[in-house]
């Protein structure tokens, strides 16, 4: 009966997102993607970061186009779902807006990591790409220390490369927050994720209208570790914390409730 599947493809509905994991990059959210992918009324789909909403040609598109990147509604069962996770959907301030505008009930998780180790692991990826078979483009040649000193010194860099913008949380959250509210966007602490995958993922399923986990919750996954090749020195830590400390407090005011993302430094 394959062949009468096949032919009912065209008249199956795609299943739409009921939540989107928006960031941030170097986070984890690729693990938690596979984690959460592992959940019975889950069906992700094949590609983890469709980056629809920063697609330069989004005007253009329509939501049948967004469908098309997700899975067929299976011809049993109920209450099924899917998601992505496009770490750069936080970075673009005209994102929370155009997901509104498509979706205004989406749940939005955002996994937030120590803005200093943040930075450092994205430029560690960044670094390793010099003979990378699709992202060799993205190659940074500069040491840690001479990439935080140019941007501090505002000179111009490649989006990609804005190591200490890209952790300015509060900023990026603000509009999400404007346009979702507060119930509906879901702020996950790196730490604790690392720390107790279990407790989170229930959290996240509780969050956005999923079912607990039933028996036993998926193990960790570990996704796009990268050795690290260097480590930070104390003196650029030392000026990264001192960088980042207004913005950590600031967040914590937008959140209503403490956050501590900080994590020991590579030193």
């Amino acid at each position: 009966m394959r062949w009468l599947g096949r032919l009912a493809e065209p008249l199956r509905p795609h299943l739409l997102p009921t939540f989107l994991i928006v960031g941030a990059q170097k986070a984890g959210t690729s693990a938690l993607f596979k984690m959460l992918a592992q959940h019975p009324k889950v069906i992700a789909p094949k590609v983890k970061e469709l980056e629809f909403f920063t697609d330069p040609a989004y005007p253009t598109k329509s939501i049948r186009d967004y469908s098309k990147h997700f899975p067929l509604q299976p011809f049993r069962g109920r209450g099924f779902t899917t998601f992505e996770a496009t770490p750069s959907y936080l970075f673009d301030p005209i994102v929370p807006q155009r997901i509104h505008d498509l979706f205004p009930s989406m749940h939005i998780v955002v996994v937030l990591r120590d803005p200093a180790m943040r930075a450092f692991s994205a430029w560690n990826m960044f670094r390793q790409f010099e003979h990378h078979a699709k992202y060799s483009a993205l190659f940074d040649p500069r040491t840690f220390e001479q990439a935080v000193e140019d941007e501090l010194l505002g000179m111009s860099v490649r989006s990609a490369h804005r190591y200490l913008a890209n952790g300015n949380y509060a900023e990026q959250l603000r509009p999400y927050l404007r346009h979702f509210g507060r119930a509906r966007v879901h702020v996950i602490n790196y730490k604790d994720l690392k720390r107790d995958p279990a407790t989170q993922l229930q959290g996240i399923c509780a969050a956005v209208g999923l079912s607990p986990f039933p028996g036993g919750l998926p193990t960790q996954v570990k996704a796009n570790e990268r050795p690290y090749a260097d480590r930070m020195g104390p003196e650029v830590a030392a000026r990264l914390r001192s960088h980042f400390a207004p913005g950590l407090l600031e967040l914590e005011v937008l959140l209503g409730a403490p956050i501590d993302l900080l994590e020991p430094p590579l030193v």
